[in-house]
Formats: C-alpha cells, sequence, structure tokens
C-alpha cells in the first residue's frame, strides 16, 4: 500500500533538492534553532511539533528535529496527527505499507501497527481519515532529513472520548512497544491558537501589538499545562476558553505517553505566524515542546 504526498508543493517543496535547502534553512533561521544537530547523547521519549507550511512553521519544527537529531535514532516514530477532515474512526491506524515524500519513501512497522490495534479498545486499521491529511505527512522530510531509514507508524486521533480514547491509546503504544522491544518516539502534531476571519475565530480586537499579546496568553497558558503534563487542566482550559487548538486530542494522547517516562516537559519555541508574515488578523500559534 503507498499513500502519495498530498502537500506537497504547497506546504512544502515538491523538488527533493529545494526540499533540502528549506529544511536547512528551517534550522538555521532566525526563528529555528539556529545550527543543525550535532551527536547523538539525549534522551527523550515524545515530542510536540507544528504542522504549517515550513516557511511559516517551519523553523518551529525544527526545534524538535534538532534535539531529536541529538539522541539515539529511535526504531520507530509514532506520529499522532490531527484529524481535520473528519473522516474516519476516533482513532484511524494507517496499516502497512509506504508513505511517499519527494525525498523518498518511508516505511510503515506493521508489526508494530497490527500491536497497538490489537492492544486497545478504540483504534483501528483506517486509511480513509489518512487520504488529504497533512499534520503526519509535513513532520516526514524531517525525519528524512535526519535519517537514512525511517520507520513510523501514522495515528489520525480525532478523540470522540477524548480522555477514555487518549489513554487507551497511549497505554495500546507503550504495551506494543514492550511487547515488540522498540525504541520508539511519539511525535503529536499540532498548531496552538488560530485566530481571525480566515480560520472563523475573532474573539477580540485591537492593534497587531494587542492581538498578538493575547494569541500568546493563550497558548502560554495552554502550554504550562501541557509541559506540567496536568492533561485534565489542559482540556479543561481548551472547553472553557474556546482554545482554536487543532491538536488537542494528540497532544493528550501524547501527554498520557510521556508521564510513563517523563515528570515534565520542555518548551523549546514558541512564535506566532504573524511574527513572520506582519500578519496578526489572520494568526495561527506554533509550539514546539519536548519531553
Amino acid at each position: 500500500m503507498e499513500r502519495p504526498p498530498v502537500v506537497a508543493g504547497q506546504f512544502y517543496d515538491a523538488n527533493s533538492e529545494k526540499l533540502k535547502e528549506r529544511i536547512k534553512w528551517c534550522f538555521l533561521s532566525d526563528f529555528g534553532p539556529k545550527s543543525l544537530p550535532k551527536g547523538d547523547s539525549k534522551d527523550y521519549f515524545a515530542a510536540i511539533s507544528p504542522h504549517a507550511g515550513y516557511v511559516y512553521s517551519g523553523p518551529a519544527a525544527a526545534h524538535v528535529y534538532k534535539e531529536i537529531g541529538e539522541m539515539k535514532k529511535a526504531d520507530t516514530f509514532v506520529i499522532i496527527g490531527t484529524n481535520h477532515s473528519g473522516l474516519g474512526p476516533s482513532v484511524s491506524v494507517f496499516p502497512e505499507g509506504v508513505w511517499k515524500t519527494p525525498l523518498g519513501d518511508v516505511k510503515i512497522d506493521y508489526e508494530l501497527s497490527s500491536e497497538i490495534v490489537t492492544n486497545s479498545k478504540f483504534a483501528e486499521f483506517d486509511t480513509q481519515a489518512h487520504t488529504y491529511e497533512h499534520s503526519i505527512e509535513v513532520q516526514l522530510p524531517f525525519l528524512q532529513f535526519l535519517f537514512k531509514d525511517v520507520k513510523i507508524v501514522p495515528i489520525v486521533f480525532r478523540g470522540d472520548e477524548i480522555l477514555e480514547e487518549a489513554k487507551d491509546l497511549a497505554d495500546s503504544i507503550e504495551k506494543a512497544a514492550k511487547n515488540l522491544d522498540r525504541k520508539i518516539f511519539v511525535i503529536a502534531s499540532s498548531d496552538f491558537t488560530h485566530y481571525g476571519r480566515a480560520y472563523n475565530y475573532i474573539p477580540f480586537f485591537g492593534s497587531n501589538d494587542e492581538i498578538k499579546k493575547r494569541i500568546y496568553e493563550l497558548d502560554s497558558n495552554a502550554i504550562k499545562e501541557i509541559t506540567h503534563l496536568h492533561e485534565m487542566k489542559f482540556l479543561r482550559y481548551v472547553h472553557q476558553t474556546g482554545a482554536t487548538i487543532c491538536g488537542f486530542a494528540p497532544i493528550i494522547a501524547t501527554m498520557f505517553y510521556a508521564k510513563k517516562h517523563v515528570k515534565e516537559g520542555k518548551l523549546l519555541k514558541y512564535y506566532c505566524s504573524g511574527d513572520i508574515s506582519g500578519d496578526y488578523e489572520n494568526c495561527v500559534g506554533y509550539g514546539a515542546i519536548i519531553f
């Protein structure tokens, strides 16, 4: 089974050499970590990475991938994407085959995907939810830039019963990895606040500085709960504020998984698209978080 790229030429370059140069730019950008990964001495278990066009969110994502590039390579990367389309079941696991990008093929770890589905009460094999979804796809060229061979398990998580399904998914991933003796790394793919008419969300008005301040405050309060691994407080905050964090369900699943290994996370970088484009009236926040 082959899943072709659907946002190459839109979210990132379709030409392989230009794509490599763009990813390198993401690392060296003023909004990025300003250096490429060196060494492999770090030890992490999970991360949250944004999924917009590389010119906007790529430098934030590069902060996550610099840390990943400086740890011993995982056997498999489990990527929990945002379900923007609403297609498919609540927890959709892509079964087997390869995902194609301009940088080549990324193999699915079928043994691990099967074990996750077997151990879960909610996860199902499904390809429909993945057909047009970009949130997992945009993570792959970064992994291919870092490593020669990459294996993944793509999961699109909508979360109809968020807490129960998120905990179940985290438990299933942990059990599957132990059963198969896999060293895994979990990535939640999510952007943060979506503000403006382009996103049908206009809760406040003001100058660019005032809008920017409010967006930063909204996301800062959410990120505090995430890095402290307070999944209940984070979910309550999303509901109480109407926070437009598109991947809050994948984030909660990743928080449940991270809690099995660490006591807290670390914010590597935060900014919003307006900081790059100058347009704060239609703006998205990007956070890079490591556990």
